[in-house]
């Protein structure tokens, strides 16, 4: 059977502690205690599991070892020993006790930290111990000198009357009692020597729940329990965690009374990593003032906060500000200055930037309104206009050329009169000629000009071309001169008694007189007709030139996605991988569960999952991976609510996915058959633990008719 590591939860003396012997001066006095010798031996307690955590029983082999440190590989000292488990797997052995004189006093004696390995027979051996301060108890044999001279250089004070037992003398005082030494000096002879009290432990204890790698400290002058400090086996510290994410990691509030310096910079993570729906903020750094409110009697503590805020999460075009925020605990908001990645100041509305003074105030004087401005307003001219008394010169002269007269000063605003000075002279035309494009000259006395038989030609023209832009819903057109033919195509396509589509614009306008409700439809001719949608319970079209609305007329209204009822097919889930069907939504739906019938029940661990994707290969909403107990428990009509809560989907193209894990036969939906839609059926690759992806890559469309689940979100 294989055996797991054993837990120390307690590490006791029975050392050798050593005797002081104290004389005084007179050798016919007795010595206040003799020498006695105690086996230097270190208890230890712990426990025995296998690998699945139940406790062994019984004798077992383990071998102890003390080594110089954690990693090394070759140990100071070592020996096996045979204990006994009980039925807990609980052991208590005693280090040294293999040896008559017990642990060798050397492994101790220069002061070193030792660590103690346990191996139980046939395992690795366990995550080593640092043994604490109790365990140097074995330099105790260095008591044969104080402060550097030998233990008969002391006496006791008032030896003649005073008297202490031999026993009180081996063992030392009893707890909270001192010993007061005297050292023979060469000057006075006798000066006093102050010992403190010490209290002696028959044993360190633990209450044997001690976790591995968590330092150890003392609850009690003789017990030891774990601290807050928390050391991996990497060699990270942590305080107040047990999985420290760096070489210190402090969890709670720390107080540096001292310059923090920070060599490698400081860092302020984001609260989590991002995700499709959520980037999130840096960790704040704030500074806070106090100020003493007198409404509420106390102080307050007042807080500007700089922090990174993500920006374009879940785009190509991704980033992050840098915002200051202002408030009190636990209620801060933003003051509207920020920085962008760029470099570039947003600043809080209403900020000014003064530069040698402030402009307090602004009037408006003649043909102005909208003064006096004092914060902001808007300046402008007067209704009636600038008036003539505001211009510097309000007149003009029009002064009456050749063959005129007339004319004159004139305000603005005022009139002037022009007139012909000799309306009935002038010279006499005695030739007209004709030119380019005109017949019937030289004309003398009388005559006829004329365009000739052909017309006017193109050279004769400047400009002898035309331009003809296709406009909405036609294609082709361009530059044709005067004579030439230019052809315009209709950019509608598709089959006699088919659905149209728009191969280029998004829109287009009918020649017709449509109305409320008829849409372009197919024909055999060269040009569409006018068909007529109608409007169902809920629903509301409305034709306009270019466009057609469909739309619901009440929140919340159900879309079936198959457009019928069941008609007795099936559609089942193959494992672990993602099945798609493409649906159209024609309207806006708020969506928070979805229903659907089951034919086949699966009241098994099998896990299900349904979910609604868009066109970018995003899950919108999903029930979640589901046991079949709750999925498909018994056959009938099931109703289960999505994760996501309540979802908006606008009109659009959707994915229905299913998926399932099942190994063996799953539970089986109801199907509606001959549906068409733009994916049928297909595989959008394998899925995980019987739940869906968040994002996935979508199959390219493909219009068909096939079985399809039948459901109905609401």
């Amino acid at each position: 059977m294989r055996v797991s590591r054993g837990v120390v939860c307690a590490v006791t003396t029975c050392l050798l502690s050593g005797a002081l012997a104290l004389a005084q001066g007179d050798q016919s006095s007795p010595p206040l205690a003799s020498t006695a010798t105690v086996p230097r031996l270190i208890r230890i307690r712990g426990a025995v599991r296998d690998e699945a955590g139940q406790a062994l029983s019984g004798a077992i082999g383990i071998t102890f070892a003390l080594y110089a440190d954690r990693n090394d590989e070759t140990a100071v000292w070592k020996e096996t020993q045979t204990v006994q488990l009980d039925s807990s797997g609980n052991y208590s052995a005693l280090l040294g006790a293999s040896n008559d004189e017990g642990l060798p006093q050397e492994v101790f004696s220069a002061g070193d930290a030792r660590w103690l390995g346990v191996r139980p027979e046939g395992q690795t051996e366990q995550p080593r111990i640092l043994l604490l301060s109790v365990a140097y108890a074995l330099k105790a044999a260095d008591t044969d000198m104080l402060g550097g001279k030998p233990a008969s250089a002391f006496m006791l004070a008032d030896s003649q009357s005073s008297s202490v037992s031999s026993a009180q003398a081996a063992n030392g005082a009893q707890a909270g009692s001192a010993i007061s030494l005297r050292a023979v000096t060469s000057g006075s002879g006798i000066a006093a020597l102050p010992l403190a009290a010490a209290t002696t432990c028959a044993t360190i204890t633990s209450d044997g729940t001690a976790t591995a790698n968590q330092i150890s400290r003392f609850t009690t002058p003789c017990n030891i329990e774990n601290s807050a400090i928390f050391e991996s086996s990497s060699g990270s510290i942590g305080v107040g965690n047990i999985s420290p994410a760096a070489k210190l990691d402090v969890s709670g509030t720390s107080i540096i009374r001292g310059t923090l310096t920070a060599q490698a910079g400081a860092v302020f993570p984001p609260t989590a990593v991002a995700t499709t729906t959520q980037g999130f903020n840096s960790n704040p750094l704030d500074l806070e003032a106090a100020s003493y409110n007198t409404t509420l009697l106390r102080s307050i503590d007042y807080i500007f906060q700089w922090q990174a805020e993500p920006t374009g999460n879940d785009s190509t075009n991704t980033g992050a500000t840098l915002n200051l925020l202002y408030g009190v605990s636990g209620d801060v908001s933003e003051t509207g200055l920020s920085i962008a990645k760029n470099g570039i100041l947003t600043f809080a509305p209403g900020q000014t930037f003064p530069v040698g003074g402030t402009v307090t105030s602004v009037s408006t004087g003649a043909g102005l309104t909208g003064g006096p401005i004092t914060k902001s307003g808007t300046i402008s001219i007067a209704a009636g206009g600038v008036t003539n008394s505001m211009l510097a010169d309000s007149s003009i002269k029009v002064v009456a050329g050749s063959g005129l007269s007339g004319g004159g000063t004139v305000a603005l605003g005022g009139t002037v009169t022009l007139t012909n000075a000799s309306p009935s002279s002038g010279g006499t035309v005695t030739s007209i000629s004709t030119g380019a494009g005109l017949t019937g000259g030289t004309i003398t006395k009388t005559g006829t000009i004329s365009i000739p038989a052909l017309g006017v030609t193109n050279s004769m023209l400047a400009d002898s071309s035309i331009r003809v832009l296709a406009g909405s819903g036609l294609s082709g057109g361009g530059t044709v001169a005067l004579g030439g033919s230019v052809t315009l195509s209709s950019n509608i396509s598709g089959a006699a008694d088919g659905m149209a589509y728009f191969s280029s614009p998004t829109n287009v306008t009918s020649t017709a007189a449509p109305t409320d409700g008829q849409i372009l439809i197919g024909s055999t001719g060269d040009a569409p007709v006018l068909g007529t949608l109608t409007a169902g319970q809920n629903i509301k079209i409305a034709n306009n030139p270019g466009s057609i609305t469909i739309s619901a007329t009440q929140s919340g209204l159900p879309f079936f996605m198959t457009g019928g009822g069941r008609t007795g097919g099936a559609q089942a889930a193959t494992e672990n991988v993602t099945a798609l069907w493409g649906f159209l939504l024609p309207y806006a739906v708020t969506t928070t569960q979805i229903t659907y019938e089951v034919i086949t029940a699966d009241n098994t661990a099998n896990e299900y999952d349904i979910g609604i994707y868009n066109t970018s290969g995003k899950l919108l909403v999903g029930i979640g991976a589901t046991k079949g107990t709750t999925f498909a428990s018994s056959t009938g009509f099931r109703t289960l609510l999505w994760t996501q809560g309540s979802t908006g989907l606008a009109a659009g193209e959707y994915y229905l996915a299913l998926t399932t894990n099942c190994a063996s036969a799953c539970a089986q939906i109801a199907a509606a058959t001959g549906n068409v839609s733009f994916a049928v059926d297909v595989s959008a690759g394998a899925s995980t633990g019987g739940a869906l992806p968040s994002t996935m890559t979508v199959p390219a469309q493909v219009w068909a008719m096939g079985n399809q689940p039948t459901a109905v979100i609401h």
